[in-house]
This record gives structure tokens, sequence and C-alpha cells, in this order.
């Protein structure tokens, strides 16, 4: 040990004293340290960052205004399809952990559509400033709004990226790329099934995941979906049975909204030709929410909870009926032809001149246009509750009742009530 020969006792205490409280601020700092982000921590960086990007949804707004000039300008110059660069990765760990560490990130507004753990709610209720239990917080929220995304901190220590995702991804970035070739090719359309790219655009291969065990068939988990050509894992959101209602949902949700998903890896490509995974921040992250998948989901959980029998008895056709009507009769329906009334008198007022349209012949095209575009709205809707309730069900007194309230609301619907 060093001898500190000549030192007045009085410089002596003081540095004794500065090992003490050293010593007494070690395990705090080391136990900061657990609860900040390591480059393992951030479970997919690329869909993390195209969750920044899109600043509708209001947790990203939060969080991408208060990254670093140069984080932000990493941020808006990512494709959001390609492996982010080794830069953006960087620059994401480093203002995630400042972020922790900086103030409280809990807004009631911003996070009240997000489910949050007991453990988060907890933390909130202590409503911390500073310290340990200020970083575990905002590390807390993080995770619960970023779930496929950002670790847990239980999971920092067994963390194992999804079997198969990478291949999954190459097979979507493949895809996207030979949508964008049929598009060129076919007056900037979309292909009626997934199928239609092979083998001009596409090897056929590329259309089944890696975590599919039913190598394409029946395909995808959503009945009614399989693709009729080829053997596909892939969801196709603009398939034929569902296309119009899926180009109305895009026009309320903009580019983020997918065109094709794996349910295998919950991962989505956008229309815009982005990639990102499911999550809770904005509900077209999760699966559609506001719409069929939401139901199809509904029923899994019935069956896996009572069985199969259940859904025929009188309580699980209530149950069935109730979820009915609250996404899909008060949701999903009014949604769908408010947008669809804006965009088709758009459409006509554009081609025509709102001038005509206020003519008696213009009069006249909007109600032809209305019964064309009614009748169509009400095949679709339908085909798609038959597919996913099931034709027995839709004969019953519950299923009778569900058909006669969406034939009510589209038999109201009209493109002259602007």
């Amino acid at each position: 040990m060093l001898k500190m020969i000549g030192q007045p006792k009085s410089t002596t205490l003081l540095f004794a004293t500065l090992l003490m409280v050293i010593g007494l601020q070690l395990p705090l700092y080391a136990g900061t340290n657990e609860f900040l982000f390591d480059m393992d921590g951030i479970k997919d960086s690329g869909s993390l960052a195209v969750k920044l990007q899109d600043t509708r949804a209001p947790v990203s707004q939060l969080i991408a205004s208060q990254l670093s000039e140069d984080g932000q300008g990493l941020l808006v110059g990512y494709d959001g399809i390609s492996d982010p660069s080794p830069k953006l990765q960087e620059a994401l760990l480093a203002n995630l952990n400042r972020l922790l560490q900086a103030r409280s990130l809990y807004d009631a507004q911003v996070f009240a559509n997000i489910e949050l753990s007991e453990d988060t709610q907890a933390l909130i209720a202590q409503n911390p400033k500073s310290g340990d239990a200020l970083v575990r917080l905002n590390r807390f929220l993080l995770s619960d709004v970023f779930p496929y995304e950002l670790a847990s901190l239980s999971e920092q220590q067994t963390l194992k990226p999804p079997k198969g995702i990478e291949a999954c991804r190459e097979n979507l970035r493949h895809i996207k790329l030979a949508l964008e070739k049929y598009r060129i090719a076919n007056a900037d359309t979309n292909p009626q099934w997934l199928s239609d790219l092979s083998p001009e655009y596409l090897e056929k291969k590329m259309l089944l995941c890696p975590a599919d065990a039913t190598a394409g068939t029946p395909g995808v988990l959503i009945e009614g979906a399989s693709d009729p050509t080829l053997p596909c894992s892939y969801l196709y959101e603009f398939r034929p049975s569902v296309k119009m209602v899926q180009e109305v949902l895009w026009t309320q949700e903009g580019d983020m909204f997918p065109i094709v998903r794996c349910e295998h890896h919950l991962l989505n490509l956008s229309v815009s030709g982005k990639l990102y995974r499911n999550g809770p921040q904005r509900g077209i992250y999760t699966s559609n929410k506001t719409g069929f998948s939401v139901l199809h989901d509904f029923m899994q959980e019935l069956r896996a909870q009572h069985g199969e029998a259940f859904l025929k008895t009188q309580k699980g056709r209530q149950k069935l009926k109730q979820a009915t009507e609250k996404l899909i009769i008060k949701q999903l329906v009014p949604n769908m032809l408010s947008a669809l009334e804006k965009e088709v008198y758009s459409q006509l007022e554009a081609e025509l001149g709102k001038s005509i349209l206020n003519t008696a012949i213009g009069m006249d095209i909007l109600k032809q246009g209305t019964v064309q575009v009614r009748d169509k709205i009400k095949e679709n809707l339908q085909a798609q509750l038959k597919t996913q309730l099931g034709s027995e069900f839709l004969e019953t007194a519950e299923g009778q009742d569900i058909l006669k309230q969406l034939s009510a609301q589209i038999d109201g619907f009209s493109l002259d009530g602007r």
C-alpha cells in the first residue's frame, strides 16, 4: 500500500471521506446500469426505427422529438426495409439510454391507449424523479410500448431472436421488390394474390416463411385467406374478398398500412415498403385492431378457453354477436363508410367538377354511384362475415340480427350528404 508521506491530517481525512462517498455511490451506479439498454436489449432496431419515423403515434412523436440532432438525421434517412446501419443502431442505443435517465417519459394522454404492466403502473404511482426508480420506470414504459423491439428486464439475460425471422425478413424484402415491378408492368395496380408475382417477379420459395410448419398449407392463419394457386405463408391484405375494405382503411391509416403480414413473426410489410413488428402504440400495428382480424383473435380465444362447441351455444353466440357489433358494426363500418364517401365524392368532383355535381344530372350520377358502391360494400362485408363467423352462425337469430344491422347501416349510405 502506498504511504501518504507528509500529508496534513485534513487532506488525509478529505481523501478518506471522498473514498467513502464514492463507495456509497457505486451500488447506485451499478444498479442503474443494470436497467440501461445494451445492444442485445434492442431486439429489432429496424422495426423500432420505422415506428419512431411514424410520428402520428403519440408515443413515437414523444420519443423521436427528444432524440439528438444526429439521431434524428439518421432516423429520417433510414429506408425502413434494409438492415439499419451500425451508426443508426448506436445512435438509437445512446439516445434511449439518455432518455431513460433524463426525466419521466410517462404522460397520461400519450399512454392512454397502451396496456401497461402491473410493475409499470406501480412505478408510475411512485412518480420517481431521479435515480434507479426513474430509470426502471422509463425502461418498463418503453418495453411495454415496443414489446417486439425492446427487451424487458426479464428478457435481457435470455434473449434470443425468433426462429427464422431474418430469413422471413429477406422474403418480405423480395416480395416488396416484386410488388414494385408488378405495379410498373400493370398500370400501378396490385396483384390479386401474391402468387401472381411468381415466377416472373418472384421465386415461389419466397412465399414460404421458415417458421411455417405447414409449408403454406393451409397457408395463413385466417380462414378463407389461403392463396388459391401456390403454397403461401403470408397474409395478403389486398386479396379480392377484402380489397375494397382494405383500400378504404389504407386511406385512413396512410402508408404504414400493412399489405403483407407474417402471422408467425408478427412482421408486417407496409404499403410504402417498410418492415415493422406488431405493437400497441397504434391500432394498425396490432393486426388491424378495429377490424376482422381482431374478431378472429377473439374467436380463437373463446375456442381456447371453452372449446369449439361453446361457440354454438346461446351464450357463445351472444358473445360473438356482442363482439361483432362492437368491432364491425359500431367501429369498422362507420369509419369505412365515412372515408369512402369522401374518397368517391372527391374522385367524382375531380373528374366532373363540383358545378356539374350540383346539377340534376350530377345528382343522378351520385345516386347511381351510391347504389353501385353500396351493393359492392354490402357484398364484401357479408362475405367476410360468412368467412369469419360461418354460415351456420349467420342463420341463427344472433347472426340474422347482425346482418340486419349491417344492411341498415349500408342502406343509409349516400354520396350526396356533403
